[in-house]
């Protein structure tokens, strides 16, 4: 499903923060990746989606290669792909609820369905009072929990899964927690799951994937 070759990655000040990065994750594969912040889990996340380009090295997604290429425009009518971001992601001028349903709108569902996936999601995370609510407007938690309703509802094959515990109290950690075990138990599904710490996800079905820590800076040849 996933297989990244020879990936590196430059700090922001142009150094090498890792480089000769490998990883294969099959078809229906649980795949963790831990490592201190920094150490570019978020990053290693969005490269694999499509949307950040790595400095150098090739990335495949369902057979179809990424990078070097067009990123997440190879994966048009391939492969859904649905990224629960750490922080933010949600667009600030639209409402939680619409935030929701604008994938599946591109997606051209009809308008039943787009309100019957959005309100199960919402529902499903305990944010159906706060779905006419604009991002600026809802807790840390609520925003965190509005992006695992995005991919919920979005219901794609392949999973990842920034921190989405991070920062949780134990009622909020439970709902997220319930939604990824949903998620861990469906064969159809591939999930990849960025955090420090590898609990509770250590230990089968996961395979675990340490990134570099503390980061290697080098000089960019």
């Amino acid at each position: 499903m996933i297989e990244l070759h020879d990936l590196a990655l430059a700090a922001p000040d142009g150094r090498l923060q890792f480089q000769d990065l490998e990883l294969v994750v099959p078809r229906g594969g649980r795949q963790l990746i831990t490592g201190c912040s920094g150490s570019g889990k978020s990053w290693l996340l969005k490269v694999i989606a499509g949307t950040e380009q790595p400095l150098r090295g090739r990335v495949a997604v369902g057979g179809r290669l990424l990078w070097p290429g067009d990123g997440a425009l190879a994966l048009v009518g391939a492969v859904e792909v649905g990224l629960a971001f750490a922080r933010g992601g949600l667009l600030s001028n639209l409402s939680l609820g619409e935030n929701i349903a604008l994938p599946l709108r591109f997606r051209g569902l009809s308008v039943a369905e787009v309100k019957a996936r959005v309100g199960a999601a919402l529902d499903r995370l305990g944010l159906l009072s706060v779905a006419g609510l604009r991002p600026h407007a809802l807790s840390a938690s609520a925003r965190k929990h509005g992006n695992l309703a995005r991919v919920l509802a979005l219901d794609p094959e392949l999973i990842l899964l920034d921190d989405p515990l991070e920062g949780l109290d134990s009622g909020d950690r439970a709902t997220a927690l319930q939604v990824i075990r949903g998620w861990e138990l469906d064969s159809g599904k591939t999930l990849v799951l960025a955090q420090e710490e590898p609990d509770p996800f250590a230990g089968d079905p996961w395979c675990c994937f340490a990134m570099p820590s503390p980061p290697v800076l080098l000089e960019v040849p």
